[in-house]
């Protein structure tokens, strides 16, 4: 890896205006605690001069001993527009994929980011090394004034049509993929390794045995045993989709993404309440049960847009994709879930027997769900997801589009063993930021 460079000298003393410093991720400590325990990659993001670094500065002041902040500047990346020489930031997205793969708790990128390109690729990059992403910009009163900027900024020689241009770059709506809950790394581990009993545990039974054949084509070995784990892939962060954007084309977007709850909530982690683990011959997922507060980011139409003619109770769509069979889309996920809430408003579901951790529940169809006596807490962030949508590809970038698009290949992810990360200690917030989900 390239050494890092010498930063320019800036041009003015940071400035800390009232209320610049005021989000979710500085001021509650729970997120804090959360967020130490995550594998969080922030994205900065803002003109030249808007109080990136300031930024930068204080969030690793609160995360000290769990972040470490990357400045373009300090490895010879200048702003500018425009098509980027090959090479251009190698040793910084060197210098990010090794603090990413030391397994550091948050990763601060300072630059513009003012690029949907870039920013698909620090996406991909981040979902690769399991790492959920957070774009953040600043709050200064003077983050869009150019005049103020050019005074502000070390990069005095930036020309004012460059700096028109970047602003530009900044003000085209930068919507996600899709909006959702990505779960902290260390609950995510938690979550997998229950899936996995859950499966392990559903093989072991006669009458599951009897319908085997739905699941997998592999034959039972000499003791009737079944690797169901090989039938279904995954890849990419666990999370709970809330709202698919599709980067502002899809229907509803920018009305979501411009609401007042939507905006309070990016970076600020609520617990999941996982009520249930189900599986069907497609699909196998964790089942979440949405507090009032959650659910006040989730759409009105999320289940009708699915099964218009059924009246279903808010949430019952939202899920945790834990795998899929080869071939089929992870929105599918949702889709089954819905179905399962369907035969329970019916009346359907047959008790089969009690399990460790709750009672086991065949709805027929080779449809199964496990009612867990208690539920799995799985504290999560709000963000949204900025990768690419692969054509004919799953995984988190593709895998909550609406019913129309499903049915393209799902592409298998290797999943990567991270080690735990030891919790450090943090300093007293401040000022308190409005985040409406808890």
């Amino acid at each position: 890896m390239a050494e890092q460079q010498q930063q320019p000298q800036p041009g003015s003393a940071p400035e800390h205006i009232e209320g610049s410093l005021s989000f979710p991720f500085l001021d509650r400590d729970e997120t804090v605690a959360a967020l130490k325990e995550a594998r969080t990659l922030f994205l900065l993001r803002g003109l030249p001069g808007s109080g990136k670094s300031t930024l930068a500065g204080a969030i690793e002041a609160r995360y000290q001993g769990a972040c470490k902040v990357l400045c373009a500047d300090g490895y010879g990346v200048q702003p500018a527009v425009g098509a980027e020489q090959p090479g251009q930031r190698q040793a910084l997205d060197e210098a990010l994929v090794s603090c990413c793969k030391a397994g550091t708790p948050l990763v601060v990128l300072d630059d513009t980011h003012h690029e949907g390109a870039r920013l698909e690729r620090l996406a991909e990059l981040a979902e690769e090394l399991r790492y959920c992403v957070l774009l953040v910009e600043p709050k200064t009163p003077w983050r869009a004034d150019p005049d103020q900027l050019r005074l502000k900024t070390h990069w005095k020689e930036l020309p004012e049509s460059a700096m028109s241009a970047l602003k530009a770059g900044l003000e085209a709506a930068a919507l996600p993929l899709f909006f959702g809950w990505f779960l902290a790394h260390k609950h995510e581990l938690e979550l997998e390794k229950r899936s996995k009993e859950f499966l392990k545990a559903l093989v072991q039974l006669d009458q599951f045995k009897q319908h085997v054949s739905q699941f997998t084509s592999e034959e039972l070995g000499s003791q009737g045993e079944v690797d169901l784990e090989k039938h279904f892939q995954s890849r990419g962060v666990l999370h709970c989709t809330t709202k698919f954007c599709d980067f502002g084309k899809a229907d509803g977007a920018q009305a979501y993404a411009e609401k007042e709850v939507v905006r309070e909530s990016m970076g600020c982690v609520t617990v999941l309440q996982i009520s249930a683990f189900f599986a069907t011959p497609r699909t196998v997922g964790a089942r979440v049960a949405l507090t009032e507060e959650q659910l006040r980011l989730w759409p009105q139409d999320a289940e009708k847009e699915v099964m218009p003619d059924v009246d279903l109770p808010l949430g019952s769509r939202a899920h945790v994709t834990l795998g899929c069979a080869e071939g089929v889309e992870s929105v599918q996920t949702g889709i089954d879930l819905l179905e399962f809430a369907k035969l329970e408003k019916e009346g359907r579901g047959d008790k089969v027997q009690d399990l460790g951790e709750g009672a086991l529940y065949s709805y027929g169809n080779d449809m199964w769900m496990l009612r867990l006596s208690r539920n799995v807490e799985a504290p999560a962030m709000f963000s949204g997801f900025y990768g690419k949508k692969k054509e004919g590809e799953g995984g988190a970038g593709a895998q909550e589009k609406p019913e129309e698009e499903q049915g393209k290949k799902a592409e298998a992810g290797e999943e990567e063993e991270k080690k735990e990360e030891k919790k450090d200690g943090q300093p007293e917030g401040k000022k308190k930021s409005k985040c409406s989900v808890q």
